[in-house]
């Protein structure tokens, strides 16, 4: 599973209900949060958090997002913004291993930055290129943060993360197939071409009151060998179904069958 913009103090109580009875039936192999688990980084928000994750009893593995920062005290924004983060989260870090595949994390959140908007992402490049460098017998590798490297096409919200641009030319030419990030409140998957070469972005959308013209959803990965399947599940009042669903060949880092509709 992957979701991401949980806000833990802006959630739906039904919705989370909902979410966490849904991946208990199919339970899956493993659980991906790729951000925001909470809404203003207090200390209740992340002990729900850790709770929530702690109940699925599933392995589970969190990249940190800007709202897991202390939204409304600056002083720890700017000296100790993954104080809290780390505190309550820390036994859910990357790297996570399940068979042939690998998956890394990466902060792309800040406390505070000198621009107009400090909620956008902004990516370490050695702490990418320490990722990407490092050795991994698994065939299949993914990336999760919260951000993703260069806007997704269609998406209600659009971002601008700092050195974006210069990260996805690096992912593509890597070894790693598979980027997961959250931000933009809307599932999406799609190629991402480089000069360098390629990788596939994935997106999850929220389970917060925070929407952005779409339902509350998250991802379902599939994988049967180098095919990755990515399914997008969706609340319908009564629970989560089965919306969209792509195909994708990571050996050949193509599309096989484009998001289509699929029955409950």
């Amino acid at each position: 599973m992957h979701l991401a913009d949980i806000h833990f103090g802006a959630a739906d109580p039904n919705v989370i209900d909902a979410a966490g009875r849904y991946i208990e039936q199919v339970a899956p192999h493993a659980v991906i949060v790729s951000g925001d688990l909470t809404q203003s980084g207090k200390h209740r928000e992340f002990e729900a958090a850790r709770k929530w994750l702690q109940d699925l009893g599933l392995p589970c593995a969190c990249t940190p997002g800007n709202h897991d920062t202390p939204m409304f005290q600056l002083h720890h924004r700017v000296l100790n913004p993954f104080g809290r983060y780390e505190k309550y989260l820390s036994d859910y870090a990357f790297p996570l291993r399940l068979g042939n595949i690998r998956i890394d994390g990466l902060n792309t959140a800040r406390g505070w930055q000198a621009r107009r908007n400090w909620a956008e992402g902004s990516v370490d490049l050695e702490d990418l290129d320490a990722i990407v460098e490092q050795e991994a017998s698994e065939r299949i590798r993914l990336l999760s943060c919260h951000h993703p490297f260069i806007p997704p096409t269609g998406t209600p919200l659009q971002t601008e993360t700092r050195r974006g641009h210069r990260a996805s030319n690096r992912l593509g030419a890597s070894p790693i197939n598979v980027l997961l990030t959250g931000h933009v409140h809307a599932p999406q998957a799609e190629i991402i071409q480089v000069p360098e070469g390629r990788y596939i972005a994935v997106t999850a959308g929220t389970l917060s009151m925070r929407l952005r013209s779409v339902p509350p959803s998250f991802n379902v990965l599939d994988f049967d060998g180098d095919v990755m399947s990515v399914t997008a599940v969706s609340y319908g009042g009564n629970g989560f179904v089965r919306k969209t669903n792509s195909i994708w060949d990571l050996s050949r880092m193509e599309q096989l069958r484009p998001p289509g509709v699929v029955s409950a």
